[in-house]
């Protein structure tokens, strides 16, 4: 996320016209930090300096180019591509520093590593590009018995602070259909979920997000209060799927308009046997494949 001194640098256009242009057409309009401040998306970014290109370069009248923009947007197919987040070589050191900082149980080495990080990638680099990988490498090492599990508790909830953070920055519209996201009962591993909740809160739903270690107990009644239309369930855990089922059955016979997205390591394939739709982890455009319950429209 960037601010509109350093957007205004990026694009080469002064502050006063961003806010302009926000102001009088919407053309890109920002997320607000909760003192006030305009925060940028890459996305955000990109839009502007297409807009400029069109406006100084093409001669086209701003409101005109706005126009083109949103009807663009408007065509552009629900898809999230994680082609260019996939862990690589290039983060191995970021990955590396990050390890070693957790080894020592050292928080604040942590937090000024995530600082310099978020500053230095996109959002969503850091979070699929190195902090994935990071998780693997910690349980990896708590497996073998060379971490201490206080250790993987540690890093695990700098990473969740992290994520509600960028949560906030996001907007959320009561047209889209309310989400409420948690792990059943006995699953603490959490980061699967924490992403895709991020990535439906970057697409403005409202989520509701309950984490690890969710008992059944007590959900109806707070799905029926929050007016919940989606439940989203994450496990990695195959011996799992009996425990899902007597959820979604629980939960659908209580509130028989609900629909479902079971996600996590547990689940090979994506596919749909309304209301329960399954997403897996290597299914770059799952926002694709949950149109049909991500749509108000359609739901």
């Amino acid at each position: 996320m960037y601010n509109i001194k350093a957007v205004s640098k990026m694009v080469d256009m002064p502050t006063v016209t961003i806010r302009s242009w926000e102001q009088r057409y919407q053309a890109v309009v920002p997320e607000r930090t909760e003192s006030g401040h305009r925060v940028y998306t890459e996305a955000q970014v990109n839009d502007l300096k297409w807009l400029k290109k069109q406006v100084q370069e093409n001669g086209i009248a701003v409101s005109q180019a706005v126009k083109m923009l949103h009807d663009k947007q408007k065509e552009a197919p629900l898809s999230f591509n994680t082609s260019e987040l996939n862990h690589d070589q290039q983060f191995e050191n970021q990955i590396n520093e990050l390890f070693q900082a957790v080894t020592k149980m050292d928080a604040k080495q942590c937090h000024f590593l995530l600082d310099l990080y978020f500053s230095q990638f996109h959002y969503k680099t850091v979070f699929f590009s190195i902090i994935v990988p990071l998780m693997y490498k910690v349980g990896d090492a708590w497996e073998r018995g060379e971490l201490h599990v206080a250790k993987e508790h540690m890093i695990s909830n700098l990473v969740l602070q992290r994520a509600m953070t960028f949560f906030n920055l996001f907007r959320t519209f009561d047209t889209l259909p309310k989400v409420m996201a948690f792990c059943p009962e006995g699953e603490h591993h959490q980061l699967g979920l924490i992403l895709f909740t991020l990535s439906l809160r970057e697409q403005h739903y409202p989520v509701y997000y309950i984490g690890a270690d969710t008992p059944l107990d007590g959900l109806s009644d707070l799905i029926n209060e929050k007016d919940i239309e989606i439940v989203a369930i994450s496990t990695s855990r195959k011996s799992d799927e009996p425990i899902i089922s007597h959820y979604i059955e629980t939960l659908k016979t209580e509130n028989p308009k609900l629909k479902f997205i079971v996600g996590g390591l547990a689940v090979n394939q994506s596919k749909a046997m309304p209301p329960r739709w399954d997403i897996s982890p290597t299914d770059q455009n799952w926002l694709q494949t949950l149109s049909p319950v991500l749509d108000k429209n359609l739901v």
